[in-house]
């Protein structure tokens, strides 16, 4: 397969204004110079002045969703996948942002490992209302940096959305984010994708992803739901979780059985090597 170089970055928003234009900012700010910016607004407020304000300094698709036609989270990535033009995806939540090297440590990495399903790592910020209706961030601290182990979700998901990319043709083999997901549905796609791809890790910050004091966050407002989600998530995938168990314990086992191998190898050598040295030191009749 030839892989090409310009990736779409598919940002969700709704009712966000500030949030958003931070987040475009530092889309803009890529020094990766092969991207679109697609700009999903789910039901909100109009955005399409904030977006003009971009044109002049990066491709920008725009699909704009009535309150009456919202498609919601998962449909409104998806529609933003269907509408990109990229060989490549990327997120970028509304409320989080990249640094300038984003892209381009994603795909100069895509095309040296040749792998189709890549991540970095992001800090966390904690931002508090500032009083004028923004935020100010507080806090930050370093997010998760694990390299990619499948079994690893079931622990907590370690991966987050803004650093995540993928080839386009990941998402036609395997389908986008499920509609039928009330939270977790970065994790569930997830578990799909890495049915049949080993994700990179690139274990450099290039991300900051947010959460707020006073509870905005998806995470936060929907604490219930997450902690639902995320047991019917490990109990839909428990098959994989097995899978890899069992093929662990034969890699286990086959490495055993080459130490034991190597070490009475070893000894057998060491054995003839002293029986050689008795030999040698022996007086002669």
């Amino acid at each position: 397969m030839t892989l090409g170089n310009r990736v779409s970055v598919i940002t969700r928003t709704c009712n966000r204004p500030k949030m958003l234009e931070r987040a475009l900012e530092s889309v803009a700010m890529q020094t990766w110079p092969h991207k679109e910016a697609v700009v999903v607004n789910d039901g909100g407020a109009s955005v399409a002045e904030l977006v003009d304000r971009f044109r002049d300094r990066m491709d920008i698709v725009l699909l704009e969703f009535d309150p009456s036609d919202k498609p919601g989270r998962c449909l409104a990535a998806t529609r933003g996948i269907e509408a990109g033009t990229g060989d490549w995806i990327a997120y970028l939540d509304d409320d989080d942002l990249w640094f300038p090297n984003h892209l381009e440590l994603l795909m100069t990495a895509a095309v040296t490992t040749g792998k189709q399903v890549l991540y970095t790592d992001a800090n966390k910020a904690t931002e508090e209302p500032d009083g004028a209706g923004g935020y100010r961030v507080i806090k930050v601290e370093p997010g998760p940096s694990e390299d990619f182990s499948r079994a690893g979700f079931y622990a907590g998901c370690y991966i987050h959305l803004s650093t995540f990319c993928h080839h386009r043709s990941v998402f036609v083999d395997h389908g986008g984010f499920d509609p039928a997901l009330p939270v977790l549905e970065d994790l569930d796609l997830f578990y799909r994708y890495s049915f049949d791809h080993a994700f990179h890790h690139i274990a450099q910050v290039t991300a900051q992803f947010s959460v707020r004091t006073d509870r905005t966050n998806a995470i936060t407002a929907m604490r219930k739901e997450f902690l639902d989600t995320n047991a019917m998530l490990a109990e839909k995938y428990l098959s994989l979780a097995v899978h890899d168990l069992m093929t662990w314990l034969r890699e286990g086992r086959d490495q055993i059985n080459g130490l034991y191998h190597a070490v009475t190898d070893l000894t057998r050598r060491v054995t003839e090597l002293e029986r050689r040295l008795e030999r040698e030191e022996e007086p002669s009749s």
